[in-house]
């Protein structure tokens, strides 16, 4: 008889966004693992309605997901449109999978066992832990060693340094000529009237009326600009090690909760209308102490760094073991 292949630690299942998939390794590797990324499509039908995950016969995902026998002990998925595929792979492994879902999916929440929600969601009950935002893998160390990566850029840049983080659109906003008129106009009067140098990164939802007016912003000195592959690596982590403070748009809870994850004063402008449920978030941010609004003026006050990640993990953990899942082995990630 053919011996059966051990199970996997760990699987990530990721439809491949960024701020998605960087959360549920986060979280895989704080409770010891090393996953196996999975990147699928997911299916239409899984997307509007995550349940449909635990019909027979419906597939965790589009063709070539690489979601196979043997399944994993522990399997993560971060937002609605990995909902599905993670209930469907609980269905497939009979059950035997750990299935952990990041952020609410709005739908099916009791056939995950482990929902991690940010608490500025609707969602409760005893599958339920809440986090303070977004999870990341941002510490003293990974701050240290990209800081170490990038500083020869923000050489000659006059101090204090200021990390910029910039979004863009959204689907309740768009940012216009105006509004990128104003946003680079507010970093303008800040490095004019403070002295510092700019450490600017945009994102992928950065439109091209905001990548314009921060163009012409670099151009005039005083400020260094990432704007896309175009421009190198990334130095968005490197940029926040090296800073002194922090500026970040409102447009995104992963930038504000990557910027508090440094423990540095972290200024938010505001890009748009935020929802009810990211305005929610901001402001008890603001009344928790962690960030500030930005007028302006470069403010100085202490906070503990917001390191969520270990805190849930170490939640976790605990439930791991009353599940079984104790062998947490290191998987080469394929």
């Amino acid at each position: 008889m053919t011996p059966r292949e051990p199970a996997p630690a760990c699987w990530v299942v990721s439809d491949g966004t960024a701020g998605m998939e960087v959360q549920s390794v986060a979280l895989a590797r704080g409770l010891g693992f090393e996953p196996r990324i999975r990147r699928i499509t997911p299916l239409s039908p899984l997307r509007l309605a995550p349940w449909l995950g635990r019909v027979p016969g419906m597939p965790p995902a589009g063709p070539g997901h690489a979601m196979h026998a043997p399944y994993p002990q522990v399997a993560i998925g971060c937002g609605r449109r990995n909902a599905g595929a993670v209930i469907a792979l609980k269905r497939l492994s009979r059950g035997r999978t750990l299935a952990i879902q990041i952020q609410d999916p709005r739908s099916a929440r009791g056939l995950f066992d482990i929902l991690v929600v940010p608490d500025h969601d609707p969602a409760a009950g005893p599958n339920v832990v809440t986090t303070r935002g977004s999870l990341n893998d941002i510490d003293d160390g990974t701050l240290d060693a990209a800081a170490r990566r990038v500083e020869d850029r923000a050489a000659g840049l006059p101090r204090p340094l200021v990390a910029v983080n910039v979004g863009g659109d959204t689907r309740d906003h768009s940012v216009g000529p105006d509004g990128a008129a104003a946003l680079a106009e507010a970093l303008r009067g800040l490095a004019r009237d403070h002295g510092c140098g700019l450490l600017v990164t945009t994102s992928r939802r950065t439109g091209s009326h905001l990548r314009a007016a921060l163009a012409e912003l670099a151009d005039e000195g005083g400020c260094v600009l990432w704007s896309g592959s175009g421009d190198g690596p990334n130095p968005y982590l490197g940029f926040l090690g090296l800073a002194d403070r922090v500026v970040v748009t409102s447009d995104s809870v992963n930038m504000v909760c990557e910027a508090c994850a440094t423990g540095k004063p972290v200024h938010v402008i505001p890009l748009g209308r935020a929802p009810r449920r990211r305005r929610r978030f901001l402001d008890t941010m603001v009344a928790e102490g962690y960030i500030r609004w930005f007028d302006g003026r470069l403010g100085v006050w202490d906070y503990p760094p917001l390191r969520e990640t270990e805190r849930v993990a170490g939640v976790l953990r605990a439930r791991l073991v009353q599940a079984g899942v104790t062998a947490q082995v290191r998987d080469a990630s394929t």
